[in-house]
C-alpha cells in the first residue's frame, strides 16, 4: 500500500469516529485493510520478547503508527466542524448518515456470498438495532463511565457496525468526551484511554481467529450491524425521540434531507472507486 493510501484511509477512519453513525472498522473493512488492521492490533497485544516474532511485531507497530497519525489528524480536523453541523442542521446531518450507512450496506453486500448472507445478516440486525434503539441518557455522567466508555469506544470502532461515538451516544458521553478533548481535561481522557488500552489487549485477538476460520459469516453479521445503525441516523424523529415519517408539506426541508442523502451515498462509491485505483 502507498503512503497516500494509508493516510485517506487513516484520515476517514478519523472523521467518521467522530460521527455516531458509521464505525472506522466500516471504512477500514470498505477499504481492504480490516484484516491487516485487526491483524496487527492482534500481534502488538500478544507479544512476547521472542527474536523471531520481532520483525512482524515492528511491521505491524509502523502501520498502527502511521494510520493513527493520521486518524488523529481526520478526528481533530473534523471535531468542532461536526458538532456545529448536530447543533444547527442535525436533519441535513443525520440524512448524510443514512446515505453513507445504505452505501455503505450496498458495498458490503458484494463481497458476501448469499447464503451466509440469509444466515448472519438478521443475527446482526437482531444484536444491533435493540442496542442502537437504547435512548440516549442526558443526566451529567460520572467518571468511571469514561472508562467503560472508552472499552465501548473501541470495541465498537474495531468491529463494522455500530461506531464508538454510537457507543459513547448511548452512553450519554458522546459530547462530553468531545469536550473533555477540546478542553483538555485529563482526568477523563486518562480513564477513556485506560479503558481503550483493556479492550486493546482482548478484542483484536479474538476477532483475529474469528475472521480467519469464519471469514464470510463475520461478514454477513457486519453487513448486518452496519444495517442496524439505520435506525440512529433516520433524520425525522418525535419529540420523543423516536422514528417517523417525513412532513410533507416542508418540501424544501424534505428535498435538503433526501439530497444529503444521495450525497453520503454517492460518497461511498466514490471512495469505491478510488479504492479500486489504489489497489490496482
Amino acid at each position: 500500500m502507498t503512503w497516500f493510501g494509508l493516510c485517506w484511509r487513516g484520515l476517514l477512519m478519523g472523521i467518521v469516529e467522530v460521527l455516531p453513525g458509521i464505525s472506522g472498522g466500516t471504512i477500514a473493512l470498505l477499504t481492504q485493510i480490516y484484516d491487516r488492521l485487526v491483524n496487527s492490533l492482534s500481534e502488538i497485544a500478544k507479544f512476547r520478547s521472542i527474536d523471531a516474532e520481532l520483525a512482524s511485531w515492528l511491521t505491524s507497530f509502523r502501520f498502527l503508527v502511521q494510520l493513527g497519525i493520521w486518524m488523529a489528524f481526520g478526528f481533530v480536523a473534523s471535531l468542532f466542524t461536526i458538532l456545529e453541523l448536530v447543533n444547527r442542521t442535525p436533519q441535513l446531518f443525520w440524512g448524510a448518515i443514512l446515505g453513507i450507512v445504505v452505501g455503505a450496506v450496498f458495498q458490503l453486500t458484494l463481497a458476501v456470498n448469499n447464503r451466509d448472507l440469509i444466515r448472519f445478516l438478521p443475527l446482526g440486525l437482531l444484536i444491533g438495532v435493540p442496542i442502537v434503539a437504547l435512548p440516549a441518557t442526558s443526566i451529567e455522567p460520572p467518571l468511571w463511565i469514561f472508562a467503560v466508555g472508552g472499552i465501548g469506544a473501541f470495541s465498537a470502532w474495531i468491529l463494522p457496525g455500530i461506531s464508538g461515538s454510537m457507543m459513547l451516544l448511548l452512553m450519554g458521553i458522546w459530547v462530553p468526551t468531545l469536550e473533555a478533548v477540546r478542553h483538555f481535561e485529563v482526568t477523563k481522557l486518562a480513564l477513556f484511554a485506560g479503558g481503550m488500552a483493556i479492550a486493546f489487549v482482548v478484542v483484536p485477538r479474538i476477532l483475529a481467529r474469528g475472521i480467519r476460520r469464519y471469514r464470510q459469516q463475520m461478514l454477513a453479521f457486519f453487513v448486518g450491524l452496519v444495517a442496524s445503525t439505520s435506525y440512529r441516523a433516520w433524520p425525522w424523529r418525535t419529540s420523543d425521540g423516536f422514528p417517523e415519517l417525513p412532513v410533507v408539506g416542508n418540501d424544501a426541508q424534505l428535498f435538503g434531507v433526501i439530497a444529503c442523502m444521495v450525497a453520503g451515498c454517492a460518497s461511498v462509491l466514490i471512495l469505491m472507486r478510488l479504492v479500486e485505483r489504489d489497489v490496482a
